[in-house]
């Protein structure tokens, strides 16, 4: 819920219905799960981060607990793995606060650890302490860790660390949890997901023309161009057949199945 402009909004209503569903039928799934881990990739520009943010929404609406991340690759603040785990440790306390005593404690015995390697920091302050719980507690939700924007840490190898150190977590069945990242397909982050001990436990999910995408983003320009003729100040000059139908298609032609390019034009 950050008040950042840059950062992108939640899906448009009634728009990218079938790859939620999708994500939302997998992390509720009712019978044996044997995938732990969800990739969701597609270009620049695909809608990747709206769909995380929707995540998050349709989790809280049904008291899933979450904990997330989005980076962003043009703010310092979420650009590298420095503030990570201390950000999901924050999220973890509120939604579950039975970890509080487990966690405060160690943080406290070791006040350095924030500027130890990302694994010991996940081990020490997050999975160690998931552990204990569980051993405490005979009812437990599955908890879901989100990562946007992978590729938009600064460090590749950080990258690929990140989605081995909670991929092994999660499929330990040490505790219940499933961890979802999306991200363009780069080299690095492909290489991860390739690896043996990730490939065979993860979902990958590509927002491409399966999902039909221009679907959604005609329907998102014809509710937007409808909301500037009732509200913009100079609506009233606008004919009623404003625009055309053969401009709206031309625009979804160019947006090759991007929203980020409907959405310029909107904007503009």
């Amino acid at each position: 819920d950050s008040p950042e402009h840059v950062d992108a909004p939640k899906c448009h209503p009634n728009t990218r219905q079938a790859v939620l569903d999708e994500i939302l039928n997998w992390i509720i799934l009712t019978v044996t799960r044997i995938q732990w881990v969800l990739w969701l990739n597609g270009a620049a520009g695909a809608g990747k981060s709206a769909i995380c943010r929707s995540v998050v929404d349709l989790c809280i609406q049904r008291n899933i607990p979450i904990v997330r991340f989005f980076f962003f690759r043009t703010d310092s603040t979420r650009n590298n793995v420095r503030p990570l785990v201390a950000t999901l440790i924050h999220q973890l306390l509120q939604s579950m606060p039975d970890l509080e005593p487990i966690i405060v404690p160690r943080i406290k015995m070791d006040p350095l650890i924030f500027a130890k390697s990302l694994k010991t920091q996940f081990e020490y302050l997050i999975f160690g302490p998931l552990r204990e719980l569980k051993r405490n507690s005979l009812h437990l939700h599955t908890l879901v860790f989100l990562f946007d924007g992978v590729d938009e840490c600064d460090n590749k190898d950080q990258q690929a660390d990140l989605i081995r150190i909670v991929a092994d977590f999660v499929s330990s069945n040490s505790f219940p949890a499933i961890a979802f990242f999306a991200s363009r397909n780069e080299a690095q982050i492909i290489t991860a997901f390739r690896s043996p001990e990730v490939t065979n436990i993860t979902v990958r999910l590509a927002l491409d023309n399966h999902y039909l995408p221009d679907n959604d983003i005609r329907l998102f320009l014809n509710d937007s161009f409808k909301s500037i003729k009732t509200t913009h100040l100079f609506g009233h000059y606008l004919d009623d057949n404003w625009p055309a139908p053969a401009e709206v298609e031309e625009i979804v032609e160019k947006s090759s199945g991007q929203f980020i390019y409907a959405s310029v034009v909107i904007k503009f």
